[in-house]
């Protein structure tokens, strides 16, 4: 085993255990469906440095682009170990050890994926060099490990090789001495390294489970109270960063805390992710969700009968979805007089006339007529009549109207499945996956299906009509005008 020079034995003496520098060769970007086909691990410790490489047999084919790029050949691994005769010695190998891989969450999530298979489960905390460089050389753009070996002039023994991927590692680590205090080593180390920390009801075993597509999830706490509904294009990934050990603001850090069981929607896509949060968020009025709380008070303003000032009308007494004269989408009367406001300055429009403000005196001029941005209607001899005003206050308030749903019932939208595929390895091929479809009606998302058949099975659990849901109104309604969605008109029945 190497010595280590008196540099790099003051560069660990900050560090609390051994770390290892891994690096895998797998089949492919998933870890659900693909395998491990190369390890390399260099460790060091107050002892010195060692290395430790082996082939794995993923007990399935080696696409031929991913042979193109590592030289592994379904060849080169037959008969090579599997990962579960290698899992307990490589487990006691890395145990206790700092983990550290170039986009760590890649070789991470591929490993604990591996031991679970095997049986074993599988725990560390983790340093992401990537990250790590960032910190240390903000002024850079590049991170990759191409960009590093140029930068500090590295000396690759191979490229897309488990071990001389994870020397370059070691190699970067060493640089870092010459480059920086060990007081800034130790400091980016101890703010970047990722490790959970937990409440009582959530395990690293359940976290490592959920699925790495888009999807919302939903945390629970005491009485199983709703407290936060979110959405990611990545679930394991988003519901993960909750609760890493890592600098957290004191409201994510009280929320984590709370936490006693978690659900996650798989939605196929973003758009599928947008709708099932703002579905979920009007469902369950989640503790620490304010657009939960917007939806309970809705309110918008209404010309009535005629009327020649506009009134504010709340969704309770009438239909959002389709009443054809509504005007913005408020959560209070305070926000849509401030709305209100806001136009009038804006328009040369009476305070007074629309109904927001009282005059000082019967007849009295209003607050800005004195300030010319007002044409008078509130008094006698103003330079507009009250039906001119009432025009103008409807064509100002055009642009807050809300669109009435514009179909005789529910449609269904298809969104094209997002792939999981994470960035090491380009997409395996070119065929795209099935759609997923969303029902909708009425501006309320009804469900999804997972094929176009299963559409109906979706329409027949409705119990009672759409309720309209302002955040499902908002993800879709610019969608439908642009023409970006592919959207079926349904019967009732279907």
């Amino acid at each position: 085993m190497p010595l280590l020079t008196p540099e790099i034995e003051a560069l660990l003496a900050g560090l609390d255990r051994p770390m290892v520098f891994v690096d895998l060769e797998t089949t492919g970007g998933n870890a659900t469906h693909d395998r491990i086909t190369e390890i390399g691990v260099v460790e060091i410790g107050r002892d010195g440095v060692s290395t430790w490489s082996t082939l794995v047999d993923p007990e399935q084919p080696i696409p031929a682009f991913i042979e193109r790029l590592t030289g592994i050949t379904d060849a080169m691994v037959s008969g090579a170990p599997t990962f579960e005769s290698l899992a307990e010695p490589l487990a006691q190998r890395l145990n206790g050890k700092l983990f550290a891989a170039h986009n760590a969450r890649f070789d991470y999530g591929f490993l604990k994926s591996a031991f679970r298979r095997a049986g074993l489960t599988f725990s560390a905390d983790v340093l992401c060099t990537v990250r790590l460089s960032r910190a240390l050389f903000p002024g850079e753009k590049r991170h990759g490990l191409d960009a590093l070996i140029e930068r500090h002039a590295l000396l690759p023994s191979g490229r897309h090789r488990a071990l001389s991927d994870a020397d370059l590692l070691w190699q970067f680590w060493q640089k870092l001495a010459d480059l920086h205090s060990r007081d800034a080593i130790d400091t980016a180390v101890a703010r970047l390294v990722q490790g959970f920390s937990l409440p009582p009801a959530v395990d690293e075993a359940m976290l490592d489970s959920l699925p790495e597509t888009p999807g919302v999830y939903v945390f629970f706490g005491e009485q199983d109270s709703a407290l936060y509904v979110g959405k990611s294009t990545n679930l394991k990934q988003r519901v993960g960063a909750h609760f890493l050990r890592e600098s957290r603001s004191a409201r994510d850090l009280k929320l984590a805390a709370q936490v006693r069981r978690i659900e996650t929607y798989e939605t196929g896509g973003e758009l599928g992710a947008l709708l099932r949060e703002a579905h979920l968020v009007q469902t369950l009025q989640p503790l620490n969700s304010k657009q939960g709380k917007r939806a309970l008070s809705l309110c918008a303003w209404r010309f009535v009968d005629g009327a020649d000032a506009p009134r504010l009308v709340h969704a309770r007494d009438y239909d959002f979805a389709t009443e054809p004269a509504l005007f913005g989408l408020f959560s209070s009367r305070r926000e849509a007089e401030v709305a209100l406001h806001a136009l009038a300055d804006q328009h040369g429009l009476c305070r007074v006339r629309l109904g927001v403000e009282k005059a000082a005196l019967s007849g009295a001029p209003c607050g800005a007529y004195a300030l010319d941005l007002c044409r008078g209607s509130c008094i006698a001899e103003g330079r507009e009549s009250i039906r001119e005003h009432a025009l103008r206050a409807r064509v100002a308030l055009e642009d807050l109207r809300l669109l009435p749903w514009p179909y005789a019932g529910p449609v269904a939208l298809s969104e094209r499945r997002e792939r999981s595929e994470q960035a090491r390895y380009p997409v395996r091929d070119s065929v795209a996956p099935a759609p997923v479809w969303h029902v909708i009606d009425r501006w309320c998302y009804l469900g999804s299906a997972a094929a176009r058949e299963d559409v109906a099975a979706v329409l027949a659990k409705r119990s009672e009509p759409p309720r309209f849901e302002p955040h499902t109104y908002q993800v879709l309604q610019s969608r439908l005008n642009d023409g970006s969605l592919d959207i079926e008109i349904l019967a009732s029945a279907d």
